[in-house]
């Protein structure tokens, strides 16, 4: 019952810390969105896949492997992984980030077909070893089952950024300067290096040993046996998701739309229309960086029915949030876009995406329970059909039917991802909740309480507000509330409790 109220507890600060600073990030979109234009949010957004190599090289796998490492050894030694995960971590990033400077015209020109990249990719640089070092910690500290320092860390980050970023873009308008895509990457900068200074004042391990790696050298070669093969896999993915990034624009110029629409179109779906569709997951994210040492944990005990009981629980959760937030992107998608962004495009990217609301809120969990299982090599097959699946669609598809082919290609990949992940976990579960509790009931009550805020908006005509975008945020809250209400009275939530007596 202790791990479980850990984990719950764990769950809920890293959620709330998520929730507020996706919150922030949302606002902060929309002034970036109006400040540097379609096309410039295009720029910015393209800098990202290699940002996303860099971490795969230099971070992702080891900050996994310094969680599950930390979780099961003995006290006296979670510094020794911490300090042999930031020792290789630091040194493959430091030779990185020297690489993207020296080689960032050639990135930029050759690999991403936008020049303007280039003075970004030179910012960008710079944050690598300074990311590194936040996501070394901030996996030590998951591994402890300490979530307090990396929620403060990623809330200090994005209020940083967003800051920095504000400041820089006041100083120019002031000034008569334009603001360019550059502003923003110094405000990333910003973050990630108040993010990792955070985390180094806070910490409270003896940090002073790590200039002494006789400590802690015979733990690299462990944590590099598990790092590796997730860096491979991290690496893999990433270089093709790198190129799908790249495809898009050149696929819509391929369309017949010039180089500005294609970026413009570009910086619409992946800098406005999926930072919305990615709010909600936040809430299902702070689960998924609890799950793998939890998991990790209850597989090395053998309890095999607390792994079986975690799995349903966190699959209806992502379940309830994704029905939920699909029916509210359906139903308010186009006002979303339109008021928040002044994109009517955005909006309609917004309400053909929303069915993969409940695939996509899954998949991050299933992955996490998939690693915490040890089935890494699974989750890089799941993950490399459904980049294949995407990069297919760009190429045969976006040329005949532009944009389009981009949101047929994002739906498809992501039921197949989704699908994959169920079919590999399918065999460590022993179902106690059947298709109803699942499926139907949040279904029936999405539908209920779309329809019945509707119906009384329309009886009650004084319940709309004066300002158009209050009276949307209002209706939307207004369904969330009558959805968990009805899911209340079909008693969706005495499933949960039975699960948490069976815990006990």
């Amino acid at each position: 019952m202790r791990q479980f109220t850990t984990f719950i507890k764990g769950t809920l600060i890293l959620t709330i810390a998520g929730l507020l600073s996706r919150f922030l990030g949302f606002f902060y979109k929309i002034f970036l969105a109006q400040a540097l234009g379609a096309e410039g949010m295009g720029i910015y957004q393209l800098i990202f896949p290699v940002f996303s190599i860099c971490h795969a090289l230099t971070s992702s796998g080891i900050e996994v492997s310094v969680s599950r490492f930390t979780a099961f050894c003995r006290k006296e030694e979670r510094n020794d992984w911490l300090h042999a995960g930031l020792f290789i971590s630091l040194t493959a990033s430091l030779a990185v980030g020297t690489a993207l400077w020296q080689g960032s015209s050639f990135i930029a020109s050759h690999l991403l077909h936008e020049t303007r990249c280039e003075p970004l990719l030179k910012i960008l640089a710079a944050a690598v070893p300074l990311a590194a070092v936040h996501c070394c910690f901030a996996g030590s500290c998951l591994g402890k089952k300490q979530t307090g320092l990396p929620a403060a860390a990623q809330l200090l980050e994005q209020t940083v950024r967003i800051g920095t970023v504000w400041l820089l873009c006041s100083v120019q308008t002031q000034q008569g300067k334009p603001v360019t895509p550059a502003l923003a990457v110094l405000g990333l900068l910003a973050g990630e290096a108040s993010g990792a200074l955070f985390m180094l004042t806070f910490t409270g391990g003896p940090l002073p040993d790590f200039l002494h790696p006789g400590k802690y050298v015979s733990k690299c070669k462990s944590l590099l046996d598990m790092a590796i093969p997730l860096t491979g896999t991290r690496l893999s993915l990433t270089v093709l998701q790198s190129a799908e990034a790249v495809l898009i624009p050149l696929s819509l110029r391929k369309s017949g739309l010039s180089t500005a629409d294609a970026l413009s179109l570009y910086g619409i779906l992946t800098g406005m229309a999926l930072s919305f569709l990615m709010f909600p997951n936040a809430v299902t994210s702070s689960i998924s960086s609890m799950l793998l040492p939890v998991i990790s944990e209850e597989q090395a005990h053998g309890n095999k029915r607390n792994i079986s009981l975690t799995i349903e629980y966190t699959i209806q959760f992502g379940l309830t949030i994704g029905i939920l937030c699909m029916g509210i992107f359906l139903r308010f998608g186009n006002a979303l876009g339109t008021l928040l962004f002044h994109e009517q495009l955005a909006g309609e990217f917004l309400v053909t995406l929303s069915w993969i609301c409940p695939f996509l809120y899954l998949t991050g969990n299933i992955n996490s329970i998939l690693h915490g299982l040890g089935q890494t090599k699974v989750t890089f097959c799941n993950q490399l059909a459904s980049i294949c699946v995407r990069i297919l669609f760009i190429i045969f598809f976006v040329p005949a039917y532009g944009i389009e082919g981009v949101l047929w290609g994002l739906l498809a990949s992501q039921l197949l991802l989704c699908l994959l992940g169920i079919r590999a976990i399918a065999s460590h579960v022993t179902p106690t909740l059947g298709l109803d509790s699942l499926v139907l009931k949040p279904l029936a009550a999405l539908f209920l309480s779309i329809g019945g805020i509707d119906l009384l908006k329309h009886v009650f005509p004084a319940i709309h507000f004066g300002l158009e975008v209050l009276n949307l945020l209002m209706s939307i809250c207004m369904v969330t509330a009558a959805y968990f209400a009805l899911l209340l009275m079909f008693g969706v939530w005495k499933l949960f409790r039975g699960i948490w007596g069976k815990k006990k």
